[in-house]
């Protein structure tokens, strides 16, 4: 391909990005303006979080409980931030699961924690070394977001090998646009696990809860600002859906 033409789809490229990020999912009005809002809820008493580590320092790990029944975790090296629900355990003590039910962390009864990774099925213990700022989306401006967008699709064509296009609602505060943003980054990663996917569309509207669905070549995934990280689907949920193990629920 010559530098001429190449340069010729880029910009019909990052024209088709600026026309999509212009216009709103029809029927959405009454959710954009819900999330010009402040992002508030899950976080809004957020105080601190805290870092751990196993004894060799080989998984390093932030676990954030401050925002209720949902904690959160983002691993060292990993950009997803996990959004995990408790339940009690044999023994006393919680487990923690993602969506899609794999066990991450456990709380033992007097309060430790055991992490589990690929690499650690049989779990390892984890100790406190600092406490840290809360884990929360971060605010994204609009040309930083067309900016982060055009590098999406890029790497989104890359991985299944054809053009992927992303369309978001036109009217966002920054904190929802975070949101946002993570939520096509975690589709992004979704799509890069299911590289045979005839996705050729994502599009991202606001809804009262998380949702993911895919539609022939469409991939729809509704994002709740308003709960933060907990607010949009996993890049496992989205996998899960778009290579058909689970049923996406419906929007």
């Amino acid at each position: 391909m010559s530098h001429s033409s190449e340069a010729s789809q880029k910009g019909r490229g990052a024209a088709a990005l600026a026309a999509a990020l212009a216009l709103a999912a029809p029927g959405l009005a009454a959710a954009q303006d819900r999330a010009t809002a402040p992002v508030q809820g899950l976080y809004a008493n957020a105080s601190n979080a805290t870092r751990y580590s196993t004894p060799d320092g080989a998984v390093r790990f932030v676990l954030d409980r401050t925002g209720g029944r949902a904690a959160l975790v983002r691993f060292e090296g990993d950009p997803e931030v996990h959004v995990l629900r408790p339940v009690m355990a044999a023994g006393g003590g919680e487990i923690y699961r993602t969506e899609d039910g794999a066990l991450m962390l456990r709380i033992t009864p007097h309060g430790g924690i055991i992490v589990y990774t690929r690499a650690l099925r049989t779990g390892a213990p984890a100790s406190e070394e600092a406490r840290v700022a809360p884990l929360t989306p971060e605010a994204v401006v609009f040309a930083d977001m067309q900016e982060r967008f055009r590098r999406l699709q890029i790497s989104a064509r890359r991985s299944v090998g054809a053009p992927v296009t992303f369309t978001v609602p036109a009217r966002m505060s920054a904190p929802a646009a975070g949101v946002v943003v993570d939520a096509a980054e975690r589709a992004t990663e979704g799509l890069a696990a299911a590289p045979m996917t005839s996705v050729r569309r994502v599009i991202i509207t606001f809804g009262p809860q998380p949702r993911v669905a895919v539609r022939g070549d469409q991939l729809h995934i509704q994002v709740a600002p308003q709960l933060g990280y907990a607010g949009r689907p996993s890049s496992n949920t989205i996998r899960n859906v778009v290579t058909g193990e689970v049923q996406g629920p419906q929007q």
